[in-house]
């Protein structure tokens, strides 16, 4: 069965919630399929706690599962589960919740679920209905009634669930008692809602109070109500057709990033259709950990609740307006927000929509600054970046990009660039070792800018992690030596802290870990947590103040998007800093570093393993044929592709940079969820490498 549950909920309190979940479990019953029932919640049981509901669905089921199984919570207040749970000094756990749906789930071909309430009811102080539906990734069946006040309150309930994200089968109507009501328009709710009305209950003698006649009601729902409908939804029996199409449109239509195409159309692909928390939800129902969380942009995990509804109300508000003379009030906030973090002596924000044009802004400012000061220095034409950094696509981006199979294609269009040693201590190009080194490779940036200073605009770096470049983490002190020898020779200082920043590696930003401002920073990815495309380049005083002047003086920064300062995107960037805030991610972060780090020491049993490199929760493995030689593996063996895709099988997606493995995984992961992350990756490359040993539990 495609689904392997439902959840029934409806527009209310008294609905006939029980009454419709009980007639699809008789339904699905009486076509050969083993049914597990569920309450998660039941409220209003009394002194006695009786529970009634529960003992009815399981007689049309005819389950025999256990009750502590069907009903993992049980109160006596007839209130919300979370207030009737405080009332008893108690509190639901959606994880206990789901091991118990889960252990139904091994006994049943699929578990019916009855919510308690309406579909917006409270099940902790955090959570409501919809958030246990996604985490176990179940579609939602709304019962409604046929009195006045149905329209309203069904749509409402079709509104939440769609803000939510949450897949519907349909909508069933239940009459309660026998009296007149509105006569019912089903194509014109069909049509306003985009689901089916799978069926209409009426009124029926045989559930008096107490007195309820199985026999009777289960003929009453057999001639009723079709199982036909319900059933197709469930198998989605052209489900496997559609996703095959969609696969063929995928490799027909589309160039991917970064993919050559001609190896991709011969690779079996994952498309997928939803994301909760730390997974992704493939066409075919099958879920992963997200481990690079979505490229290293999401913060808080996939289907936030906040987020989402922050997203939908600005949209619905203001969906966009010009930045070009106009403002809004989320863009105009967050760049309040973005300065009271920032380091202190930033003091402007410049809108852009990615990372490579966030730092292209900062490049085109620096150049412009030096045209424009008292007095002018227009020989100031050249940056200077890192071997190994990576910036962004667009074309200045690429330039100061020292990855030479992202820029040979294009070097006789790039501005000329100056390339310092990067501070790859694994791989050091001068021969020495950190830290009796002494930072030789800071020295031998220093001497380039030294001989090159009068020629320089701006140093462009990755501070503390050369992320794209191979997780490169710099040694303790090369960071201040940029911004020393920036001050030194008047060089404005460009920090990139696109993939570092908020929060990536234990601090908001990564200049923060040597007490650095820079002139200049770049911001994105994880800006808007991975909801939207939003980025920000923001500027000292000082290089702010160099754009002044009359019109006629053309001082202007000609440079613009079209969704610059894009409301939606800014909203939700400014609920992603609330969310930071409230949850003490950034105080969380220790604790949960020293976790990864602990479960990466075992790494080094793997011969193939060379070094592991860790700040925060970026995490880079390098994997080399010999290590004590670091020889590396030939490019044409591409044993970290092999190694992602069998983390893929195992159930986990990453991405490899060559032979690095790169794991970047959602902040708001738990410790369960990182380390059964880690035992996977060291279980593929021990598969790959040929060094298998299952991972085993740490204690």
């Amino acid at each position: 069965m495609r689904h392997k549950g439902l959840f029934v909920t409806g527009v209310g309190t008294g609905i006939g919630k029980t009454t419709a979940a009980g007639a699809i479990a008789h339904l699905l019953r009486k076509n050969d399929y083993d049914v597990g029932v569920m309450k998660p919640v039941q409220t209003g049981t009394g002194a006695k706690a009786k529970n009634p509901d529960i003992a009815f669905l399981k007689q049309m089921s005819g389950s025999n599962d256990p009750v502590q199984l069907c009903v993992p919570y049980a109160f006596k207040a007839p209130f919300s589960p979370y207030h009737a749970a405080a009332k008893e000094k108690r509190s639901v756990r959606v994880a206990a919740i789901a091991d118990a749906f889960n252990a139904l789930l091994r006994k049943n071909d699929l578990v019916i679920m009855e919510g308690a309430g309406g579909l917006m009811v409270p099940l902790t102080k955090e959570t409501f209905w919809p958030d246990l539906v996604r985490a176990l990734n179940v579609p939602v069946l709304i019962v409604t009634h046929p009195d006045l006040g149905m329209i309203h309150q069904t749509l409402s309930t079709v509104m939440a669930a769609e803000m939510y994200g949450l897949e519907m089968a349909g909508i069933m109507i239940v009459e309660k008692a026998k009296k007149k009501h509105p006569p019912l328009d089903i194509k014109w709710l069909e049509k306003r809602t985009g689901l089916p009305v799978l069926g209409i209950l009426p009124y029926t003698t045989s559930l008096k109070k107490g007195k309820t006649n199985y026999g009777r009601f289960r003929s009453h729902v057999e001639k009723n109500i079709n199982p036909k409908a319900i059933i197709d939804f469930l198998e989605r029996s052209r489900c496997s057709r559609e996703h095959r199409l969609l696969e063929e449109l995928d490799k027909k239509n589309l160039w991917r990033p970064f993919t050559q195409m001609r190896e991709w159309q011969g690779e079996n692909e994952v498309i997928i259709d939803s994301g909760f928390g730390t997974g992704l939800t493939d066409l075919y129902g099958k879920t992963y950990y997200d481990g690079q969380s979505s490229y290293w942009v999401n913060i808080h995990g996939h289907g936030n609740a906040r987020l989402t509804r922050t997203l939908t109300r600005q949209a619905a508000r203001l969906e966009h307006a010009t930045f070009l003379g106009l403002g809004n009030k989320p863009a105009i906030k967050l760049a309040q927000r973005l300065l009271e973090l920032a380091p202190d002596e930033l003091a402007k924000v410049f809108y852009s929509d990615n990372g490579s044009t966030a730092v292209e802004v900062g490049m085109k400012m620096a150049y412009q600054y030096f045209r424009q000061i008292d007095p002018p220095q227009p020989k100031r034409t050249r940056f200077v970046a890192l071997e190994h950094a990576y910036h962004g696509d667009t074309l200045g981006a690429v330039a100061v990009g020292g990855i030479e199979m992202y820029r040979d294609k294009f070097n006789e269009i790039l501005p000329d660039v100056l390339f310092a040693p990067s501070p790859y201590c694994y791989r050091c190009t001068l021969g020495k070792a950190f830290p009796e080194c002494s930072l030789a490779c800071a020295r031998k940036m220093e001497e380039m800018i030294e001989e090159h200073h009068s020629e320089i605009a701006a140093f462009v770096i990755e501070p503390m992690v050369q992320c794209p470049g191979g997780i490169i983490t710099a040694p303790h002190g090369y960071l201040k030596r940029v911004r020393e020898v920036c001050d030194r020779y008047g060089i404005l200082m460009i920090a990139d802290e696109v993939a570092v920043g908020f929060g990536r590696t234990g601090r908001m930003f990564a200049c923060e870990h040597e007490d650095v401002c820079p002139d200049i920073m770049a911001l994105s990815k994880s800006m808007a947590a991975g909801v939207l495309p939003l980025a920000a380049t923001l500027a000292t005083q000082k290089v702010y103040d160099a754009f002044l002047g009359k019109y006629d003086e053309r001082k202007t920064f000609f440079h613009g998007h079209t969704f610059t300062g894009h409301p939606p995107a800014c909203a939700v960037a400014l609920e992603n800093l609330d969310l930071f805030k409230k949850k003490k991610i950034i105080r969380s972060l220790e604790e949960k570093s020293q976790f990864l780090r602990d479960h990466l020491i075992r790494f080094d049993n793997l011969p193939c393993v060379g070094d592991i490199r860790q700040l925060g929760m970026i995490v880079g493995i390098e994997l080399v044929k010999d290590r004590e030689t670091r020889e590396p593996f030939k490019p044409s063996l591409r044993i970290g592709h092999q190694v992602i895709l069998e983390a893929r099988k195992r159930g986990l997606i990453i991405r490899p940079l060559g032979d690095i493995i790169v794991f970047f995984p959602i902040l708001s992961a738990r410790a369960k969820e990182i380390k059964k992350m880690t035992d996977i990756i060291y279980d593929s490359i021990a598969a790959v490498t040929g060094s298998f040993e299952e991972s085993i539990e740490i204690i």
